[in-house]
């Protein structure tokens, strides 16, 4: 955990979150959604370049074959189309030691996620908090679920009357999902950045729950998520200190729900200390060179 760092407590504020059960309502609006400037959303290259990482700014690259929707602390930030989509965010304007929790979720048609497709996410146990979220529920068999469904709703055999578990009318709430999580220092400190998937220490080890006896800063709840849905990876103009080992990386990423990279339970280790300055930026690629979405499910019936 990052000495004198708040983002982890953005962590523990989104794993609690995620014990609330999506009800069918829009996704969550804010009052303080990240500052953009506008002039900065589209650099105009082919989808197969690399771009550059520009200083002072975060670039969000799409290169998943569906359209993405980010959003900032579950308010709406950007929609990304695929393969190409990119948005600049300015560093500069983000309130200082601030936690920004960026999460993508993936847009398809109705035709491509039919209503009922995410009830048969059966692996979750039902009802959210009935049973706890393992690591094996977001693998195997379940990779197409994890990846196009919500699991607030879904396994509840309520998705193909509500609507609302995937396809147009899914709710992103923010309550589950990838995360990268970004903290701006500035030109004075460190920006701490770091990513989080709640996996726990093995397919059928999740996070210590929360309860007597348990240490409040490293549990979670019963309904806790595992936050992963998009392939992700971040990387940095130059080197930052990761751990408390102070290990030197200019990337790191989260391939799948289970990777090294990031968070898996709320004091691992896994935060970027990156020093702030006018010259540093970031770029983060959704579906990375090396990683895919699963094929959306399409409709059969």
């Amino acid at each position: 955990m990052g000495t004198g760092s708040p983002i982890r407590a953005s962590l523990c504020v989104v794993l609690l979150l995620a014990a609330s059960c999506g009800d069918g309502s829009s996704p969550a609006t804010s009052s303080s959604t990240s500052p953009v400037d506008p002039d900065l959303d589209d650099d105009g290259l082919d989808g197969e370049e690399t771009p550059d990482i520009v200083a002072g700014q975060i670039l969000f690259v799409n290169h998943c074959v569906v359209e993405l929707t980010l959003l900032s602390d579950r308010a709406p930030l950007a929609t990304l189309e695929p393969t190409r989509g990119r948005y600049r965010l300015a560093i500069s304007p983000l309130p200082v030691g601030s936690p920004n929790i960026i999460q993508p979720f993936p847009n398809v048609t109705d035709a491509q996620c039919p209503a009922a497709y995410c009830d048969g996410w059966t692996a979750l146990g039902g009802v959210p908090g009935k049973t706890q979220r393992e690591g094996w529920m977001w693998q195997g068999d379940n990779v197409t679920y994890a990846a196009y469904c919500n699991p607030n709703l879904s396994g509840r055999n309520i998705c193909a009357m509500q609507k609302n578990c995937c396809g147009s009318g899914m709710v992103q709430d923010g309550t589950f999902g990838t995360t990268w999580e970004f903290t701006p220092g500035h030109g004075g400190g460190n920006d701490f950045v770091d990513l989080s998937t709640n996996f726990g220490t093995g397919p059928r080890t999740p996070p210590s729950l929360c309860g007597p006896g348990v240490n409040p800063d490293n549990c979670v709840t019963k309904a806790a998520n595992i936050f992963f849905n998009v392939p992700v990876r971040w990387s940095s103009s130059s080197d930052c200190s990761c751990t408390t080992n102070g290990t030197m990386v200019a990337s790191r990423q989260c391939l799948e729900a289970d990777c090294p990279d990031a968070y898996q339970y709320p004091t691992d280790d896994k935060q970027c200390a990156c020093s702030a300055s006018p010259s540093r930026g970031y770029l983060v690629e959704f579906c990375p060179s090396g990683s895919s979405m699963p094929d959306p499910p399409v409709r059969t019936e």
